[in-house]
């Protein structure tokens, strides 16, 4: 395996590596400050993080993969609202895998009946964006030390 081979995957696996841990780290706080279990503020934080990252990156790459099939046809061209449309498009896709982990995530707080020191919504969206900024942080970090 060469040396730029082994560095991809080290970035590659970072993403999920920080995931795991950013979910053990949720649910350890949850259960010490929501006066829930260990075992249901953990189910709660691997089925939220699951279902939120999931469904919000496919949609991110549904967003990019239309807007390269337009690039590829020249369609792109003909966008109705040009250049301002491409930028909703694509403010959208990258926007969507931290909004939908929030909604998620403040809807299992309800079904699983999880307190939380504060507000619901204030640790929904906090947690969601830390954990999307963690777990992308964390690559590309990787990334610009491997090219030194």
């Amino acid at each position: 395996m060469s040396k730029s081979t082994a560095q991809e995957w080290i970035v590659f696996l970072s993403f999920f590596l920080v995931i795991a841990v950013y979910t053990f780290a949720e649910a350890y706080w949850l259960s010490r400050k929501g006066g829930a279990t260990f075992a249901r503020t953990f189910g709660f934080s691997v089925l939220t993080n699951l279902i939120g990252y999931s469904v919000g990156f496919f949609v991110l790459f549904i967003v990019l993969g239309v807007l390269l099939a337009m690039a590829w046809d020249g369609s792109i061209q003909k966008f109705p609202l040009h250049d301002t449309g491409l930028v909703i498009a694509l403010v959208f896709g990258f926007l969507s895998a931290p909004v939908l982990l929030t909604l998620c995530k403040r809807a299992f707080l309800a079904i699983f009946k999880i307190r939380t020191s504060g507000s619901a919504w204030l640790f929904a969206l906090s947690s969601s964006f830390l954990g999307v900024i963690a777990s992308l942080g964390a690559p590309i970090l990787l990334v610009y030390l491997f090219s030194r």
